[in-house]
Parts: structure tokens; sequence; C-alpha cells
């Protein structure tokens, strides 16, 4: 009981220092290391019981401590320097929180239904799940850092996998069994990470802490009365109803492709993660500034990043070594690059160009 309740304060501890303190790109490394922990336990507990055994007992809480060290000590600031920047008034509106939530209970009600019909002795290759756990923080760095993709793109791939790895699971065959395990793997880890890294750059954004209680209390929900409904409801079946399964996945999976359009403007075309900035980059410092100038003399109305888009764009910077540069998505640039040719009156570069570039080189 004391192991749990401290596991369980550890992890409160470390998600709010994950969602009020650390960048995107310190977030993906949190995550990755957690999953690199699932990915190396999920692999080695069939060829070496020891580590499940170790894996049950204190291996959750050395993992918990060593993520919560990892939070307090990416930043050299102390805690008197962490500007932690949170408005108790705040309601959050405008920064993404609900729709990830909503995102996150569906993600936890497919992975309560998938582990009834797999965590049994001989339905899933714990080995195979391991290695696609191992695969999918590859995956998330090659996407979204090195290629500056959206969050879209993983969680797509989240639903797509888990329901192949789902289809593959109905069928009883050796090659069934460590395909669909691999694929439920993958796209169980990639839907972990991705919705982890989402709602910490909406709350963060948000700057609420109505919108952080709000998740935690679903969460809490989530995990003490939605998983016992589960189990209360599945303890009458004489064995796993593999079939009944698929079919409650495929339509969550359906619901998610149908609202898709609302969830992608609501959430994944916004920019509600903080990525780095400008500001913080001396060789754009004076660039920057006249920007500022520009959009105070002529009423722009831009915002912080549309003011960075257009410094870049200005600078002759492409939106894909924008996206780089920022740590922010291609989508993202190129949503806020629509909206800067909005509010400037223009259509293309060569009229940003011919309309700002003299003046600024003048300057």
């Amino acid at each position: 009981m004391v192991f749990k309740f401290f596991n369980g304060l550890s992890a409160a501890c470390a998600f709010y220092l994950f969602c009020f303190v650390l960048n995107n790109v310190e977030r993906i490394a949190g995550l990755a290391l957690i999953q690199l922990y699932y990915g190396f336990y999920y692999t080695t507990w069939s060829i070496l019981p020891a580590v499940h055994t170790a894996g049950e007992t204190w291996g959750g809480l050395v993992m918990s401590a060593v993520f919560l060290a990892a939070v307090f000590f990416c930043k050299t600031k102390q805690w008197s320097g962490l500007n932690i920047e949170i408005n108790t008034d705040s309601d959050g509106s405008g920064s993404g929180v609900p729709f990830v939530i909503g995102l996150g209970v569906v993600h936890y009600t497919i992975i309560c239904i998938s582990n009834y019909i797999d965590w049994t002795e001989h339905s899933i290759s714990s080995t195979a799940f391991g290695f696609g756990t191992l695969l999918s923080i590859v995956l998330v760095f090659i996407i979204q850092l090195l290629k500056g993709r959206n969050a879209l793109s993983i969680w797509l791939m989240f639903l797509a996998l888990t329901l192949l790895g789902l289809a593959a699971l109905l069928y009883d065959s050796p090659v069934s069994i460590v395909s669909g395990s691999f694929a439920y793997g993958l796209g169980d880890s990639l839907g972990y990470i991705i919705l982890y890294y989402l709602c910490a750059g909406a709350i963060k954004r948000s700057k609420s802490l109505r919108m952080f209680r709000l998740y935690c209390v679903v969460y809490f929900t989530e995990y003490y009365i939605i998983s016992s409904l589960f189990s209360f409801y599945f303890q009458y079946f004489d064995g796993p109803d593999k079939v009944l399964a698929f079919a409650i996945v495929l339509v969550l999976v359906c619901l998610c492709l149908l609202f898709m359009p609302l969830i992608q403007k609501r959430l994944f075309d916004a920019d509600w993660t903080d990525g780095l900035y400008l500001r913080d980059m001396e060789e754009y410092s004076r660039s920057l500034a006249e920007t500022e100038k520009i959009n105070a003399r002529d009423r722009l109305n831009l915002t912080p990043r549309e003011q960075e888009i257009f410094t870049m764009l200005l600078e002759g910077k492409a939106p894909k070594e924008i996206a780089f540069t920022l740590k922010v998505g291609y989508d993202t640039v190129h949503f806020h690059q629509k909206n800067l040719y909005r509010k400037l009156g223009i259509k293309s570069r060569s009229e940003l160009f011919a309309q700002y570039l003299s003046e600024t080189k003048l300057n």
C-alpha cells in the first residue's frame, strides 16, 4: 500500500512538471524514456521471469523516480527561476484540452478492451509486443522531431495499427499472434506517447489550473471506475470474446474518423505547442524586433507565432526549415502562414517580399 501511494504521488508530481515546465522536445524524450522501460520489460519477461517479478515490485517505483528526476533536472534553473505561469481563474477556452481529454478516454477504452482479449497466456506474444513498443520510440522521434509532422499522423497510426493488430489476433496461428502482437504494441505505444504529448502541450498553452485538475479527475475516473466496470462485465465471459472486442474497437475507430475534421480543426491544427521561440535565438533578435515594429505600426494584430513566421519567411526560410528551427510541426507552420497571409491581404511569398522585404533591409 505504501509503495503504491508513493508511486502514484511521484507520478502526479512528475505530470504537473511535465505539463508546465518542459518544452516539446523534453516531453518527447521523457515519454521515450517511459516506453523504453516498457519495451525492455515486455521483451524480456517471457525470457527472464526474474525481470517480470522485479517489474511488478520495485521496477515501477524506480522508473517513476528516474522520470521524476529527469523532469526536475532537464532544465538547469532552480525552482525559484522556473517561471511557471498558471492562471487559477482561467477556464482554458481555446486550448484544446477538452478535445485531447476526449481522445484520451477513447484511447483508454480501446486499451481496456484490448487488454481483456490480449493478456491471456497464449493469445499474445509479449516479446513481439515489446519490440513494437521499442520501434514506436524511433518512429515518434523521426515523425515528430526530424520530419516535423503534426501529431495527427501519429494518432491515425495508433488507430490503424491497433485495429490491424487486433484483427490479426482473431486468428490463433503463430504468425498472426506474432504479427498482431507487434502491430498492437506499436500502435498502443504510439497512442500513449502522442496523447500525453498533446495533453501536456494543451494544458501548458491554457495556463489553466482548472484544465489540469479536469484532466486529473478524468484520469482518476478512467483508472478506477472504467477499469472496474470492464473487469466486472468481463468476468461473466468464460473466455475472451475476440470478435466482440474487435467490433467495439472498430466502432470507436470509426467514430474517431467521423469526427476527425472537427478534432483536426480544434486540436491538431491549432498551435497548442510551445516549441522554441525566436526571441531566445540571438541571430533572429534584430529581425524579430523589426517585425514587431511593423506589426505595431500597421496594426496587423499578428500573434507571436505569426510574427516569427513573418520574420523567417523574409529571411528566405522555407516552411520545413521554419518547422525544424522552431521544433513545431510543418502543418503548424502552414496553419500560421495562411493566417498571416490573410491578415496581410496577400496570397504568396512574392507579394510578401514585394511589400516588406525592402523595408526590413533598409532598417
